[in-house]
Formats: structure tokens, sequence, C-alpha cells
């Protein structure tokens, strides 16, 4: 009986064997399972060879074991290999692949949820992106491909601002958002928020039930994502709302779609993502 799973530590409430129950369904894939596994640091290496020993028929990762795992890989798949960080592991050839599907997930959100992908939005005013960590990394990643996409279609896009509480990081983070984005200091994150035309929040305040600097001064018309899902989400998408937003998401569509591609890998099948988003509740755009 193949078992998949996801690793992390600590592992609170996670949606991730939902989501792939449901695509393992959806393709009428018998005996498969996925398994929430908590795992401490020092057991990733233990855990990983399990996959590659067939144990394991793959594993997706969450928090503290992205960036760990990349030396504990053979090979790593784009843009994991530029990011220097990996949420899903499978065996290929006798070794073990690396790969990065948050980037995918994002660059979703960031299209079909907040309407970005075309010309609806006119790529001007300032954008924004609150955090440099994983998800802030994966966020300007997928970034950098919707200008590159929009840039094809004749399309401009706004340059992208990265605020976090360590400068240094920031602009690490801004240098994979394409040209133009720069990073600067949490403390200027309140009034960029304020001005910007599009949010993202990729902080672990709202998951923390925090306030975002600035959020009482979103603008009518932003465009906003929050990178946490569920009633970690919501605050800032309902004050996003209440502003008068084009478009408010939190973290939900993401998450579904980097599970659909985590899935793919793993299992060989191709995912039915209505089936995995009316798993968790969640209305794909245009549904």
């Amino acid at each position: 009986m193949p078992v998949a799973a996801v690793l992390g530590w600590p592992l609170r409430h996670t949606l991730s064997p939902t989501l792939h129950q449901a695509a393992y369904r959806a393709a009428g894939l018998r005996g498969w399972s996925y398994q929430a596994r908590p795992t401490r640091p020092e057991r990733l290496a233990a855990a990983l060879a399990e996959v590659r020993a067939g144990a394991l028929a793959g594993v997706n990762l969450t928090t503290p074991h992205k960036q760990a795992a990349v030396p504990l890989v053979d090979r790593l798949l784009p843009p994991a290999d530029r990011l220097g960080a990996v949420n899903t592991v499978v065996a290929r050839d006798g070794g073990l692949l690396g790969a990065n599907t948050d980037v995918p997930g994002a660059r979703w959100a960031l299209g079909r949820q907040l309407g970005l992908d075309g010309p609806a939005w006119a790529g001007d005013g300032p954008a924004v992106l609150l955090g440099s960590g994983g998800a802030a990394l994966a966020v300007a990643h997928a970034w950098a491909g919707l200008a590159a996409d929009r840039a094809a279609r004749g399309l401009a896009t706004a340059p992208l601002t990265v605020a976090g509480r360590d400068p240094a990081r920031a602009a690490l983070v801004a240098a994979h958002a394409g040209d133009g984005a720069r990073g600067l200091a949490w403390a200027a994150a309140a009034a960029l928020v304020a001005e910007a035309t599009v949010v993202v929040q990729a902080t672990t305040l709202t998951a923390r039930g925090e306030a975002v600097p600035g959020q009482e001064r979103l603008a009518a018309g932003v465009r906003l994502l929050d990178c946490n899902y569920g009633p970690a989400g919501q605050s800032l998408v309902a004050a996003a709302r209440a502003a008068g937003a084009a478009a408010a998401a939190d973290g939900l569509g993401m998450l579904c779609v980097q599970a659909a591609e985590a899935a793919a890998m793993i299992a060989g099948i191709r995912p039915d993502l209505a089936a995995m988003a009316a798993a968790v509740g969640l209305t794909l755009p245009g549904g």
C-alpha cells in the first residue's frame, strides 16, 4: 500500500492529508494513503531515507525542513535549485529528487485569485510583499514569472517592494522578484501597505492573531493575498474587503495548487484541482 506524508515540526493542524486523499480518490487510486508525520529536525535525514528506500512514496515538507532538506537530496528541480528550498521529495533513478511546488501555488494565487494575469490589472501602482521567509521567497519568484508573462503580452507590471525585519534578507528575496524590485526595512511596512495597489502578506503575523502594519489604511481597489489560510488569514482579508478591495484571498488556494503539483509528482497522476478544492471548502475562481 503506497504511503506518502507531510513532515514538519511541530506539525499542527494540516490540510495536506485531506487534499492529497481527495486527489487520490478523484484519480481512482485505491490503497494510497497520506499521513501527517510530526518529524523533529534531527529525524529528517532518516525520514528521507525512507523515501529513498521506497518505504514512502514521497513526502511534502513544511517548517522547519524546507531549507534543511536541500543538502539531503541528490538533485534539485527548478526553481528549488535557485530558491534553496524544497517542499516535495520523491525517489527517481535511485536518488532523491527535490522540488518546490510553493512557487506554482503562489503564481496561481497571484494570477487567478488576485486577477493579475490580464489587463483588468493595469500593472501600475505600488506592489508590496511583507516578509522575507520561505513563503515570501516563493511569492517573489512567482512575481518574476508573472512579470515575464505579462511583458510577453505587452502588459506592464509594477516592481515589487519587499519589507522584512532583516533588511539584508528582504533584499535577497527582492533579488528573486524581477526588475526594479527592492528590499526595505520593516519600519517602511505601514506606509507601503497604505499606498499599495497590491499587497501580499507572507509573515506569521496574522497566524499569531496580530495586525499587519498599515492594514487600517488599505486603499479601495487593493488586491490582497494573505499566505496564511483559514482563520489565520481571514482578518486581513476581511479588512481588505471592508476597504473596497478589488480582490482579496487567503492562502488556501496556494495550498491547494501546491498540493496538486506535489500529488502529480508523488503519485504520477493528473490531479483534479476542483475535487481537491471542494474537499477543503474552497471555491475556485469562476466557480
